[in-house]
């Protein structure tokens, strides 16, 4: 290793030793020998990512392909795919080269996007839901620069089910019998539902008692041992590059569009389930629906709401016996 980092320093030519394979470097080091994909095979990826941040700061900027040691480039290209990934990785700008941006100037907007995500955080744990851009307007506006949608800043930002449980929910003591009486109400009607009710089915009176004591529906959720539904790739559509238009949809509540928990499960479904299980075991992978019988498929659509939400079922049952 030290062998190497020192021939890589010594030559201003990142390239000396690539083409000729009778010359000791080639042998002992390219992915081209088997003693070269012997030595590359015993490398963990921090020493490779090592090798670019390290390399960054010399430079000043993202390294280049052609900016760094043809050994580590070949290496680091065979183990991240692709060289913006690596540079991904490794924490640096993608915009690499003496043309691309200055790591200075990268730092400074990691940190400005870093503090943005932290004000959406700061939103969401309030709401005790994700928020919508249209109630961060400033925010959206400039986090647009580092961006392409509010689906990304929320993936960025964490904000998920294990968030909103760290910050959004808790116990809440002495009930009254009329917070006992809405609780009910909401396990009532997720029987009828068979999920857990969206908070704008319930009645009016309610939906505002809960509000008023648990202070979320989330929370309120939490007393009886339940959780929202989950909306699939919430605001993944919506883009950062323009004003969202007054009649468009900020909440998809159609339950055909979400991931929740199917509750009271009839024995069919219990076996249907079963099957896709045992599918798992065999392959290792979920289920693909093209290669599902085709009748099983269409009784876990109906009874599951959807494809998707019947891998929600699998994929919950699989989490929860690996805990």
């Amino acid at each position: 290793m030290r062998e190497l980092m020192k021939i890589a320093q010594q030559y201003e030519d990142t390239n000396y030793g690539m083409e000729d394979s009778a010359c000791e470097l080639y042998k002992k080091y390219s992915l081209e020998t088997t003693c070269g994909r012997k030595f590359y095979e015993q490398i963990e990826d921090d020493i490779l990512l090592q090798i670019l941040k390290e390399k960054a700061e010399k430079l000043g900027h993202s390294p280049s392909q052609k900016e760094v040691f043809w050994v580590w480039r070949d290496y680091i290209k065979e183990r991240f795919q692709k060289w913006p990934y690596a540079l991904q990785a490794a924490g640096l700008s993608k915009s690499a080269g003496k043309g691309g941006k200055t790591l200075s100037k990268f730092r400074k907007e990691q940190k400005e996007y870093e503090a943005l995500l932290e004000t959406v955080k700061e939103k969401a744990k309030t709401l005790c839901r994700i928020p919508h851009p249209q109630e961060l307007p400033e925010v959206s506006c400039q986090i647009a620069k580092y961006a392409k949608s509010w689906g990304q800043v929320i993936l960025e930002a964490g904000i998920d089910e294990t968030f909103f449980q760290k910050y959004a929910v808790y116990k809440v003591e002495d009930l009254e019998e009329i917070d006992v009486q809405a609780l009910e109400e909401v396990q009532e009607l997720a029987g009828q539902l068979h999920r857990v009710p969206f908070k704008e089915e319930l009645s009016k009176e309610t939906k505002q008692r809960l509000l008023e004591k648990f202070g979320s529906y989330r929370n309120a959720l939490y007393q009886i041992g339940m959780e929202p539904s989950k909306r699939r790739n919430p605001f993944h559509t919506t883009e950062l590059d323009g004003e969202i238009p007054e009649n468009k949809k900020t909440h998809q509540r159609d339950s055909r569009h979400c991931y929740y928990q199917v509750l009271n499960i009839d024995s069919q479904t219990r076996e249907d389930l079963d099957a896709l299980y045992e599918i798992w075991k065999e392959t290792g992978e979920m289920p693909e629906r093209k290669k599902v019988n085709s009748e099983l498929r269409k009784r876990l659509q109906k009874n599951c709401g959807s494809w998707s939400n019947a891998l929600y079922q699998l994929q919950y049952r699989i989490e929860k016996e690996e805990r």
